[in-house]
């Protein structure tokens, strides 16, 4: 299964559309503006709540959990490395990628991918084109995105506050 997600490159609230292959608008990513902590949801068109992706604070590396249809699954939190940007599950699921290229895989509990998110560089605004592999996980897939979109959006926001002072 193929999707995307196209990032507006000037937007009043956080709202994107994730897209399947004929660009037909499918789901909806929204997000509060000012809250403690990021929260984040997809929701389908009616406006029914599928994923709910919340950030939990005071924590030495990001840390968000994970909620699918009202129910808790997993907690996923960036590992410390210098080179690489990967990120493990609570329940035993592991992210590999690269922070610069937006570009990273998804692996399951036995070490079978499961899905892969990678950022493409022509197009107006940034596109995200997420191949998920196992259909079955699509929800856990697109949560597993949003919170590291999340985490990437709030340290590019850290680097710029601290590049201007």
């Amino acid at each position: 299964m193929r999707l995307y997600i196209n990032e507006k490159i000037i937007s009043i609230h956080n709202k994107y559309f994730i897209k399947d292959e004929k660009e037909k608008d499918i789901l909806e990513i929204s997000s509060k503006i000012i809250s403690l902590g990021r929260k984040t949801w997809i929701k389908d068109l009616s406006g029914n709540e599928l994923v709910y992706v919340e950030q939990e604070l005071f924590h030495l590396m990001p840390h968000y959990n994970i909620y699918i249809h009202n129910n808790k699954i997993c907690s996923i939190k960036k590992k410390f490395k210098l080179l690489k940007n990967d990120y493990e599950l609570s329940n035993h699921y592991h992210v590999e990628g690269n922070f610069i290229n937006h570009s990273f895989i998804i692996y399951n509990d036995k070490g079978n991918k499961i899905g892969q998110i990678k950022r493409k560089y022509i197009s107006i605004g940034d596109q995200y084109i997420i191949d998920i592999d196992d259909e079955n996980e699509y929800l856990l897939v697109l949560a597993i995105i949003v919170a590291i979109a999340n985490e990437i959006e709030s340290a590019q926001n850290a680097v710029a506050a601290s590049s201007s002072n």
